[in-house]
C-alpha cells in the first residue's frame, strides 16, 4: 500500500503561486466573480494558508497590482540614476510606460473589462504612485539645470503618467487615431513639462 505525500513549498513559492492564481482567476471571471474558495481550491490549499498570507481578497488584489507594475518601476528607477538629460531621461520614462500597455496588452484589455473594475482603479492609482516620485526627480533636476519649466515636478510627473495611461483605454483604436493620439500626447508633454 503506497502513501500519498502531501507536497509542501516554501513560504515564498506559495504565496508566489497563490498571487498567480489569483490572478488569472481575476482575469478569467473578475475581480467580483472570484471568491477565497475559489483561489485556494486551484492551488489546494486550506482556506487558513491563504489567511497566513493574505488578510483578504482585497489584500491578494494588492499584490496582484504590486507585483505587475515592480518591472516598469525599476526601470523607470535606472532611467532616473542613468545618465542624460531630463528631457531624455523623460521621454525614456515615457516609452516605459507605453511599452508596459503593449507588453500586458491582455492583461490591460481584462482590466477595462466591467467586472475587473475594482482591479482597474486600483492598478492606475498604483501606478501614478509607483512612478511618479523617480519622475518627478528627474524634472526637478531639469528644472534646476533650467532644461524644464514647471512649479509642481511633482503633480506634473502624475499628469504625464495619467496622460499615457490614458491611451490604455484605447485598445482597439487603427493604426490612424493612435499616431495622433501618440503625437498628441508628445505636444502636450512638451508643454506641461516647459522644455525648451
Amino acid at each position: 500500500m503506497s502513501s500519498v505525500r502531501r507536497v509542501t513549498k516554501g513560504p515564498e513559492e506559495r504565496k508566489s503561486e497563490l498571487i498567480d492564481t489569483a490572478e488569472r482567476l481575476f482575469l478569467e471571471r473578475g475581480y467580483e466573480n472570484t471568491t477565497v474558495s475559489d483561489i485556494v481550491k486551484e492551488v489546494k490549499v486550506a482556506q487558513g494558508t491563504f489567511y497566513y498570507y493574505f488578510a483578504s481578497k482585497q489584500d491578494i488584489l494588492d499584490s496582484v497590482i504590486e507585483r505587475e507594475i515592480d518591472e516598469p518601476e525599476k526601470d523607470v528607477m535606472h532611467i532616473a540614476c542613468g545618465e542624460g538629460d531630463a528631457a531624455a531621461k523623460l521621454k525614456e520614462m515615457a516609452n516605459v510606460i507605453l511599452n508596459f500597455q503593449t507588453a500586458k496588452r491582455g492583461l490591460i484589455e481584462h482590466v477595462h473589462e466591467e467586472s475587473n473594475a475594482i482591479m482597474h482603479e486600483k492598478m492606475e492609482r498604483r501606478i501614478i504612485a509607483r512612478l511618479a516620485p523617480n519622475i518627478a526627480e528627474v524634472v526637478e533636476d531639469g528644472v534646476s539645470k533650467g532644461l524644464l519649466a514647471t512649479d509642481y515636478p511633482e503633480e506634473t510627473a502624475e499628469f504625464m503618467i495619467a496622460a499615457i495611461i490614458f491611451l490604455f483605454h484605447q485598445p482597439d483604436i487603427d493604426d490612424d487615431r493612435r499616431e495622433r493620439l501618440h503625437a498628441a500626447l508628445e505636444k502636450i508633454l512638451v508643454k506641461i513639462f516647459g522644455l525648451r
